[in-house]
């Protein structure tokens, strides 16, 4: 397993690995995150499906998308990019002027993937050379072309620009005041009781709206926040203790499992990587 950011491409993060036992917890990102199988095969529900990728394959993950994974038989290996938002949506607006009308193409528009395995054996060579220059440190001109030619060419064949994506914020205004109430307070040991009543809604029905609107249950969004604010937090000093306790997790042993079951390594391995991108 090896883990590393490049800040110069909007922090973009960067993970090789080979799992044998390992399974991903259902978890959202805010990023997409775009992979190529490199051996075995990854199981993964995605959307409400499962997809198998075997080897040579890409896989692709909207923001804020459900999903988990696990080898599909003894293990399986693979190099994975989480480009933010904001960098795809770049890629996206570089190339509206060369888009046809038929995929629905609007300025600002968010870029979504629509389909979750991606069978194109030139495309995975190009994420495989990219993974490997930025892996080595090679020079930046060399990246970046590899970046921008790879990247460009999936967003053009994979994605279709969708003004309604989902984007957090187009919930009702009951729900939208559960998201806020949880951005708040998710260092807090927060009840569903406390979340129904800030909507107005039975327990019930809150579960229900919340996972309908935002695509998670209130508890795996709550997770996502923690886990977001621990990300930000290993980029400093602060001791994996103190960061366990400050976004709200009950030890640091529950602070590891949980933030390994989204993110694929530990916070350790997590915070090597963030130093690896600082020196």
């Amino acid at each position: 397993m090896r883990f590393w950011r490049e800040r110069r491409y909007d922090d973009l993060e960067c993970l090789k690995a080979r799992y044998y036992r390992h399974s991903y917890a259902p978890h959202t990102h805010d990023t997409f995150a775009v992979g190529v199988i490199l051996a075995g095969a990854d199981a993964f529900r995605c959307g409400g499906v499962r997809h198998i990728a075997p080897a040579g394959s890409l896989v692709t993950v909207n923001p804020h998308e459900l999903h988990d994974g696990q080898p599909h038989g003894d293990s399986f290996a693979y190099r994975m990019f989480y480009p933010s938002v904001a960098l795809i949506q770049r890629l996206a607006d570089d190339l509206t002027g060369d888009l046809s009308e038929d995929r629905g193409t609007l300025a600002g528009a968010l870029p979504m993937f629509r389909q979750a395995v991606v069978h194109a054996p030139d495309l995975a060579a190009r994420f495989i050379h990219l993974h490997s220059l930025l892996e080595h440190r090679a020079p930046k001109l060399a990246v970046d072309e590899a970046f921008t030619g790879a990247m460009t060419e999936m967003v053009r064949r994979y994605t279709v620009l969708d003004p309604k994506g989902r984007r957090l914020g187009r919930e009702s205004r009951a729900v939208g005041r559960v998201r806020a109430l949880i951005d708040a307070e998710y260092m807090q040991d927060l009840t569903l009781s406390k979340l129904a009543n800030e909507a107005g809604f039975s327990r019930f029905h809150l579960l229900r709206a919340f996972r309908r609107e935002v695509g998670v249950t209130p508890h795996a969004y709550m997770t996502g926040r923690r886990i977001a604010a621990a990300k930000g937090l290993l980029a400093g000093p602060e001791p994996l203790s103190a960061i366990a306790v400050t976004c709200g997790f009950y030890d640091q042993s529950h602070f590891n499992r949980a933030f390994k079951s989204w993110i694929g390594l530990t916070p350790g391995q997590y915070r090597s990587g963030v130093v690896r991108d600082a020196a």
